[in-house]
C-alpha cells in the first residue's frame, strides 16, 4: 500500500457506473490529483472488486479514497452497515489506499470494524448538512479513534462559521490524527479555498461544474487555476466580493486572473451572506486588503467606511472598498465604468442619454454622466423611483410610455429585462427610438436580444461584459496601484461563462 504523501486535491467521482467515474477522472487527470470514489452512487455491486481493480490499474493513481456513504449520513447507500463494510473491503482488495467511513457507521458497527480495512488507511468523517455545531468537541471525540485522518464538514449558515474552522485547524497543534475540515454551502466557500493555507493536508473538488456532490464543491480546474489553492501562504493578501449571491459572481475569475498576470500574491474570494455585519467581522478577522460590494449592501456599506469618494457619496452607493493604512475607503467604480465605456463611442459633454430603470445602477450612471456634462433622461415603470433618481442626479424624468419617442445619442438599459431566463424580452422598441449607441448592462447572456437587435440595425453597441470588466479593472487599480490587464480579465470572464454553461 502506498505511503507517499497524498496530493493536495482529491477529486470526488460519483456516477452510476465505474466506467462513467473513470471518464470523469479522465477529464482532470493529473499526477498531483487523487480521487475519492463515491461508491454509494453505483447502481450495482456485482463484480465490484475485479472491475475496480482494472480501473485503478488503468488510472495509475497513487492515491484513491473509497467512500460508500450510507443514507443516514447524507449518502445514497441503502444497505446495512455490514453491507457497507463489505463494499469498502472489496475496494481495499481492489487497490484503494484510503477508506472513508462516517461516524454513524462506526457507532453502529463498533470501533473494532475499522481494523477490517487494513492495509488501507482510514478516514473517519462527520457531516452536518444543517448547521455548524461546536467543532472542537467533534474533533476531540473522533480523534480518539484508531484512524489516520478525521474529516469534519458542516453547513455554514454565515461567513463567521468559516472562522470556526480556521480556529479548529490552527488550534489543533499537530496532535492526534490529521484533520480535514471545511464548511459546506455557498457561505462556506472561503473555508474550502483557504483550508490548505489553514493546515488541511488536502481539499476536495469536483470533476466539473456539473459534477459536484456536496454543497459548495468547486471544480478542480477552478480550485487550481482560478484560486491557486495549493500556492496560498501566510503572505497572500485577501480580497473578495460580498453579497447575497456572491457565490454566483464572475468577479473571482476576473480578479484572480489579474492578480496572477501581475504577479500579485493575493486571492479574491466569494463571500456570500445575507448580513453585512457578518461579513464585516469576517473580513476584519482575516485582515482583508479590499473587497467588492454587490447587492444588497452597496448603500449600507457607506456607513461603515472611514472615507468615501465624493461621487460615491453623491450616488449613495459604494461597490469598492480598499483598506489603506488601516482605513476603510470606498469608491463607486460602476459609475466610472459607465463613463469609460461610453467615452470610447461619443463625446459625453452635451450628449443626450436615456437611462432605462431606476435602481442603483441607474443612479450610478446618471450621476456619473451628469458630472461629465451629459443631458440625462430617466424612464422607469415606477415613476416615483425615476423621480428620486432624477433628483439625485439633476436629470429629467420621461414617462415610461413616452421614452421610445425620444431622440437621443445613447440608451442605457439598467433593468434586468433580457436577463436569463427571460432572454426574449426587450426593454424598449428600438424601431421607434432615434439613437446611435445602445448600452445593455445585462451581461448574462453575453449577447442579449437588445444588443442583437441594435447590431441588426447598424447601431453601435456596448455589452454588459465590457462594463463588468471596466469596473473590475478600476477596482484592481485602486487595490494594487498597477494598470489592470483588461484583455486578460475579459478572457477570464468569458472562460468562466463557458465553464458555468457546462
Amino acid at each position: 500500500m502506498s505511503k507517499a504523501t497524498p496530493p493536495r486535491i482529491f477529486v470526488t467521482l460519483a456516477a452510476p457506473t465505474l466506467s462513467v467515474m473513470e471518464a470523469q477522472a479522465g477529464r482532470v487527470s493529473s499526477s498531483q490529483i487523487g480521487y475519492e470514489l463515491r461508491l454509494d452512487y453505483l447502481r450495482e455491486y456485482d463484480g465490484l472488486e475485479a472491475q475496480l481493480h482494472e480501473m485503478l490499474l488503468r488510472s495509475r493513481s497513487p492515491h484513491t479514497i473509497a467512500t460508500c456513504r450510507r443514507a443516514e449520513a447524507g449518502g445514497l447507500f441503502a444497505g446495512s452497515a455490514e453491507d457497507q463494510a463489505g463494499v469498502l473491503e472489496a475496494a481495499v482488495r481492489a487497490g484503494c489506499h484510503w477508506v472513508d467511513i462516517e461516524m454513524e457507521s462506526v457507532r453502529r458497527a463498533g470501533v473494532a470494524r475499522l481494523s477490517r480495512f487494513r492495509p488501507a488507511r482510514v478516514i473517519v468523517s462527520q457531516h452536518n448538512f444543517r448547521k455548524t455545531p461546536p467543532l472542537t468537541d467533534i474533533y476531540r471525540r473522533l480523534s480518539r479513534l484508531p484512524v489516520a485522518i478525521v474529516k469534519i464538514a458542516t453547513h455554514a449558515r454565515n461567513l463567521s462559521d468559516n472562522l470556526r474552522f480556521q480556529r479548529l485547524l490552527r488550534g489543533r497543534g499537530g496532535r492526534g490524527p490529521k484533520l480535514v475540515a471545511f464548511a459546506l454551502g455557498p457561505s462556506g466557500l472561503p473555508s474550502r479555498l483557504l483550508s490548505l493555507r489553514w493546515g488541511c493536508p488536502f481539499a476536495y473538488a469536483s470533476a466539473g461544474s456539473l459534477s459536484a456532490v456536496a454543497p459548495g464543491q468547486l471544480p478542480a480546474e477552478v480550485m487550481r487555476s482560478v484560486y491557486r489553492v495549493e500556492h496560498l501562504d501566510h503572505r497572500t493578501q485577501l480580497y473578495g466580493v460580498v453579497g447575497s449571491r456572491a457565490s454566483m459572481s464572475l468577479s473571482p475569475a476576473m480578479q484572480n486572473a489579474a492578480f496572477q498576470a501581475k504577479h500579485v500574491n493575493a486571492v479574491y474570494l466569494p463571500c456570500e451572506t445575507n448580513y453585512l455585519r457578518d461579513f464585516l467581522s469576517f473580513a476584519r478577522h482575516l485582515g482583508f486588503a479590499g473587497f467588492s460590494v454587490t447587492m444588497p449592501f452597496k448603500r449600507a456599506i457607506i456607513q461603515e467606511l472611514d472615507w468615501v469618494d465624493p461621487l460615491a457619496a453623491q450616488i449613495g452607493a459604494c461597490n469598492t472598498v480598499a483598506v489603506q493604512h488601516g482605513k476603510w475607503m470606498g469608491w463607486n467604480t460602476d459609475a466610472a465604468a459607465v463613463v469609460e465605456v461610453l467615452t470610447k463611442r461619443l463625446r459625453l459633454a452635451g450628449s443626450r442619454i436615456l437611462i432605462l430603470g431606476a435602481g442603483g445602477a441607474a443612479r450610478s450612471a446618471a450621476c456619473a454622466l451628469r458630472a461629465e456634462g451629459a443631458v440625462v433622461f430617466i424612464a422607469a415603470r415606477r415613476e416615483a423611483a425615476a423621480r428620486t433618481v432624477a433628483r439625485s442626479a439633476s436629470a429629467q424624468v420621461v414617462p415610461w410610455g413616452s421614452a421610445e419617442g425620444l431622440d437621443v445619442d445613447a440608451v442605457i438599459n439598467s433593468t434586468p429585462v433580457g436577463m436569463a431566463p427571460h432572454v426574449d424580452a426587450l426593454p424598449i422598441d428600438l424601431a421607434r427610438l432615434r439613437v446611435r449607441v445602445v448600452f445593455d448592462m445585462v451581461y448574462y447572456p453575453q449577447e442579449t436580444r437588445l444588443l442583437a437587435d441594435a447590431r441588426g440595425r447598424g447601431l453601435t453597441t456596448i455589452s454588459g461584459l465590457e462594463m463588468l470588466v471596466a469596473q473590475g479593472g478600476r477596482q484592481f487599480e485602486i487595490w494594487t496601484g498597477q494598470s489592470a490587464p483588461r484583455a486578460l480579465m475579459e478572457q477570464a470572464v468569458r472562460q468562466a461563462f463557458s465553464l458555468s454553461a457546462g
